[in-house]
């Protein structure tokens, strides 16, 4: 069994690009949801020795890299999604979001 394979011309090669401009699988999360996911807020880093660490003790403060007023990044899996400011709820801390990666 031979394939026939045909030269298309690049302007051919753009209007069947724009044919395909709507998206095979549609943004329908309903089966997905319901799905819980777990968000983790990264506040700052800091960076130290292994000497540094092993000397940590209760009532140390460790001082961040980031400034007081830089954002904080929200992370899905290891991958930042949002950056966004901290905040009080009530009793508790939040982040309100400034940016959308």
């Amino acid at each position: 069994m031979s394939n026939t394979i045909e030269r298309i011309e690049l302007d051919e090669a753009q209007r069947l690009d724009n044919k395909k401009s709507t998206p095979l699988v549609k943004r329908d999360i309903s089966l997905v949801k319901h799905v819980s996911v777990e968000l983790t807020i990264e506040v700052g880093t800091a960076e130290m020795s292994v000497d540094e660490l092993f000397a940590l003790k209760a009532g140390d403060v460790v001082k961040l890299l980031q400034q007081v007023n830089e954002p904080m990044t929200l992370r899905l899996g290891g991958k930042a999604v949002a950056r966004g400011n901290l905040v009080a709820v009530d009793d508790n801390f939040g982040v309100e979001l400034t940016d959308i990666l």
